[in-house]
């Protein structure tokens, strides 16, 4: 049964606008219309075809069944709604819609859209064990007001707020300062990934929201993001801690963002939970901005979890890192049960 069939768009749209699946030949277009929104938001573009077409080939991910675009009358890409496959144990399904900001107050594009990707994301629950809770989750900027409403009249309800936090590298870095027996290296990812995935699913267990999965899904969806990023992927921005033998805390970093190579960007940074409170986390991002410094970049960027439970944001702050920006995380249950997500210490 083709995706059409199973899930039908059911608002209202100007006349001559066209619901269709995405191809390859969409990406620019996709792209265009996804800028136009950063620019919006923050002046700047944080979207490249070289993102677009990773997401479009991962793991699990169907292009025909999974993505819809909006086009208005001249055939621009007006809108979009994706649902991604998280695979097990399928507690929480992620649903983002986009809307280009020339049609950011055409409630019927919105609304569309979260019909559609909701329904989607229904036919997913099925994959869940009977007694789990299933959510769908989205994010929205702060101040985006067209998309919170959107989110809300879905009766999606916010659940967290995230922060987007950065330096700049213009002033000296203090030298990282590691407690005895700890020292850093980068990693060598044929040797090293299992015991990253291994610190990822044990140092990020107690953040809040997070649902543990299976370690061999972790280490394959690490593989495959590493091989599709391809030529970026750049090992010598992936810091260890290690005491002896074990790694016992990372900084795993990015040499870019979107289309600017000016600023770096942490994308995990976490420490196990028998080795905190000894400066371990400081250190790492001491020695992440130095590195970034003596390549010559002009500041480094995270996002985290403003309501940290492990109070990360204290130790972002002794950093120097700032909050430049905020983004709201929304969900709407699809199925009740139990919760399988991280909701405070100790859980």
């Amino acid at each position: 049964m083709s995706a059409e069939t199973r899930q039908a768009w059911t608002h209202p749209l100007p006349s001559e606008w066209a619901v269709r699946p995405p191809t390859t030949r969409d990406v620019d277009g996709v792209v265009a219309m996804m800028n136009a929104r950063t620019q919006a938001f923050y002046g700047e573009n944080q979207s490249t075809p070289h993102d677009v077409e990773i997401w479009w080939t991962s793991p699990r991910f169907e292009l025909e069944n999974d993505v819809r675009l909006i086009l208005d009358s001249r055939g621009s890409v007006a809108g979009l709604v994706s649902v991604d496959n998280p695979g097990p144990p399928y507690a929480r399904v992620e649903c983002s819609a986009v809307v280009h900001p020339q049609y950011a107050g055409l409630a019927d594009a919105w609304d569309g859209l979260y019909a559609w990707g909701l329904g989607r994301a229904r036919e997913l629950v099925p994959l869940a064990s009977p007694e789990i809770r299933v959510v769908a989750e989205c994010t929205a900027v702060a101040q985006d007001g067209a998309r919170r409403a959107a989110l809300e009249r879905a009766e999606f309800a916010p659940v967290r707020v995230a922060n987007h936090m950065g330096i700049g590298l213009s002033s000296s870095v203090p030298p990282a300062r590691w407690p005895s027996g700890v020292s850093v290296r980068t990693a060598n990812v044929e040797e090293d990934l299992r015991a990253i995935a291994s610190l990822f699913l044990e140092a990020w267990r107690d953040h809040w929201g997070f649902i543990a999965r299976p370690f061999d899904q972790v280490l394959a969806d690490w593989r495959e993001g590493i091989e599709a990023d391809g030529e970026r992927f750049d090992p010598t921005l992936w810091f260890l801690a290690v005491e002896g033998d074990e790694v016992v805390g990372m900084s795993l970093c990015n040499s870019h963002i979107a289309d600017d190579a000016t600023r770096g960007y942490v994308q995990g940074l976490g420490v196990r939970p028998a080795w905190r409170k000894r400066g371990i986390a400081l250190a790492l991002l001491h020695h992440t901005f130095a590195e970034f410094q003596r390549r010559g970049y002009a500041g480094v960027e995270l996002d985290m979890d403003s309501q940290n439970l492990t109070g990360a944001l204290r130790v972002y702050e002794r950093a120097g890192l700032r909050v430049l920006r905020q983004s709201v995380s929304y969900e709407k249950e699809l199925r009740p049960g139990t919760d399988l997500a991280t909701r405070e210490l100790g859980a």
